[in-house]
């Protein structure tokens, strides 16, 4: 059925309405936890509340009882349409645009972030503003190897985290300057143009913010300390992707933040804003009495932001927790590992034998399904890659049936993209937990190349997809520069 012109408008006005209500009561409940902690004693602590909602518990994702359970998917059994979004080319030609974005969507607007700043821009693709322009040294970037090489003799960095979120209008960013130690949660207001943004570092005022927004919290409390690098000659070198995963910082509200990085060994503490802890939750997955010269990790928990709220599960744990600022953590999903489920202690030693033990990975949370990456009988490394001793295990949950199936795969295959798509022909998709908006589409980050590339290949020629889904991204191939950033929306 097609609406008319005015059934739309009034379509959506009705959905900026929700958007108000929603934001009022949510603005409503921060003034109330605002009151609250005014009125609490200085140094006053909350008792740590690991609580289930008896009326409604943890959801159970059994995953021992369920391993012969093997079904055979494609992209339409969890996804019904794709839209792909041709994203501006930013105004400032000295940004580089070679690694694709990670992307946010607030209410209103599309957030572009990656290693060299963050940017806003419409739902349609069109550049609005650039929050922040990232100013580094010793930072290399090897396109051919998708990895960031960090030299810390040289390192500096000024500028802001990838991972941003927000509530209603409001944007909100982690900015760190490593010359001057300034660590601050930035808030931005969206609606607003940033016509007086300063980008570059003022070496007359240091301790000027280049970046958009004010400052919400100070992290160092007034402290700031330079960055110093444990091994000042020594380097790393990551794929952008897994600073994408990385939440370390979260506020819900104007009045609390979380940390994950915790000097004390808990797995997670609540502050407020003047750095002042609420709450503490002990991490019981410890190390004891470890006496292994090497250490073996492969195992870094989850974490995600959904609907305003952070989950997280933190490593060799089985429980996904829903934060409940000031006090509280509410268990929302339990993995059932049964007998295949591994301590921290026995995982970590590099002698112990994983065989027949799994551990879950990467963790991504849509409106109707769970998408489930996990490994099993092996740390995942280069040497279990060539010895293929790690199998690669994928498993989907449907929040409906509330049934687990594992994808139809070859556990050993190491570079297969899944799933097959089947409703254009182009591009696999397996969601990552940071590429799933708020409207439970799954976001995919491409460049121009990628989709020229995909549209003159034989697995697209070959595709079974109907004709007019592929002649459109056929035709997206043709008017897109091998570097033009496009955001593919699987909804």
């Amino acid at each position: 059925m097609k609406l008319n012109e005015n059934d739309l408008a009034q379509k959506i006005l009705s959905e900026e309405e929700i958007l108000a209500q929603k934001e009022e009561l949510r603005l409503k409940k921060e003034q109330e936890l605002a009151d609250s902690l005014a009125k609490l004693p200085k140094g006053f602590r909350f008792e740590s509340v690991r609580k289930t909602d008896a009326s409604n518990p943890p959801i159970v994702i059994d995953i021992a009882n369920r391993m012969d359970s093997i079904k055979e998917f494609k992209l339409s059994d969890v996804a019904q349409s794709i839209e792909y979004i041709k994203m501006q080319n930013l105004p400032d030609s000295s940004i580089a645009n070679n690694i694709n974005y990670k992307y946010y969507m607030t209410d209103k607007h599309i957030v572009a972030s990656n290693l060299y700043g963050i940017h806003l821009f419409t739902k349609n693709g069109e550049f609005k503003n650039t929050i922040v322009k990232n100013q580094l040294s010793g930072v290399k970037y090897k396109e051919d190897q998708n990895q960031v090489l960090v030299y810390y003799s040289e390192y500096a960095k000024i500028g802001g985290s990838p991972n941003v979120w927000s509530r209603g209008g409001q944007l909100y960013y982690n900015y760190r300057n490593t010359n001057t130690g300034q660590n601050y949660i930035m808030e931005v207001d969206c609606s607003k143009d940033l016509i007086n943004t300063q980008y570059q570092f003022d070496p007359e005022n240091p301790l000027a913010v280049s970046g958009a927004g004010k400052v919400l919290v100070d992290l160092n409390r007034g402290q700031n300390k330079p960055f110093k690098a444990p091994y000042p000659n020594g380097m790393s070198s990551f794929s952008p992707q897994n600073t994408y995963q990385y939440i370390g910082i979260f506020t819900p509200d104007r009045n609390t933040y979380f940390s994950r990085r915790s000097r004390k060994g808990n797995m997670l503490e609540i502050f407020n804003t003047k750095g002042d802890t609420l709450a503490e939750f002990t991490k019981f997955e410890r190390l004891v009495n470890f006496k292994a010269r090497a250490i073996r990790g492969f195992d870094y928990g989850t974490q995600y932001e959904k609907d305003g709220n952070y989950y997280f599960r933190s490593d060799y744990n089985d429980t996904i927790f829903r934060v409940i600022p000031p006090n509280i953590i509410k268990p929302e999903y339990v993995i059932k590992l049964g007998k295949h489920k591994v301590s921290k202690q026995d995982a970590s030693h590099p002698k112990f034998d994983l065989k027949g033990k799994i551990v879950p990975q990467e963790w991504a949370d849509g409106k109707d399904f769970i998408f489930i990456e996990l490994t099993a009988d092996d740390n995942y490394c280069p040497n279990s890659r060539k010895k293929k001793s790690v199998r690669m295990l994928y498993a989907i949950y449907s929040k409906k049936n509330q049934k687990l199936n594992f994808v139809k795969y070859d556990p050993y295959n190491y570079e297969m993209d899944l799933l097959e798509n089947d409703i254009d022909g182009g591009f696999a998709v397996w969601p990552s937990s940071y590429m799933v908006n708020r409207e439970n589409n799954i976001m995919v980050s491409l460049l121009g190349r990628d989709i020229k590339e995909k549209v003159n290949s034989d697995e697209f020629k070959n595709s079974t997809a109907p004709a007019a889904n592929k002649e459109k991204l056929i035709q997206l191939a043709k008017t897109c520069s091998d570097t033009d950033q496009v955001l593919m929306l699987v909804k």
